[in-house]
């Protein structure tokens, strides 16, 4: 595609970018899911985000969304079966749990989560860890 400028009339491209892994977040609370889901995406992810872990795999084997890098579950207040979590893990990919300091110790303690941040943590961290499971981190620079 080859458009010009009006000012020198030079022909320029638009390069297509290298697509992102995509990044679902499970939060049934919206405003958290939509500011960590703003961070993301700022910095170049595709994201999905779900009300539920069964909202996510229902759009998930309707193949309405595409399989994620990683999976961002936020258990506080979140109701779910006892075997969603477990079909969760069938996807195949790091799954990353947010957590207080007491909710669901059985959930946190049943699964060999790829990461487990407990409160309190901030949505930098939270992005920070997804960037760095889906292998897309770019290395902060050191300070001497």
């Amino acid at each position: 595609m080859v458009f010009k400028r009006a000012a020198h009339h030079r022909p320029f491209c638009i390069m297509a970018s290298r697509k992102q892994p995509i990044i679902w977040i499970i939060d049934n609370n919206h405003w958290e899911r939509a500011n960590l889901r703003a961070v993301l995406i700022e910095r170049g992810y595709e994201v999905e985000g779900f009300v539920s872990i069964f909202h996510a795999l229902l759009m998930f084997y309707r193949e309405k969304v595409e399989k994620p890098a990683v999976i961002v579950l936020e258990i506080k207040n979140l109701q779910c079966q006892s075997a969603e979590p477990d079909e969760l893990f069938r996807i195949g990919v790091p799954v990353i749990l947010l957590s207080g300091v007491y909710d669901d110790m059985e959930l946190a303690q049943r699964h060999q989560w790829a990461e487990v941040l407990r409160r309190p943590f901030t949505i930098g961290q939270v992005a920070q860890t997804a960037e760095r499971l889906a292998g897309t981190e770019t290395p902060s620079p050191e300070l001497n």
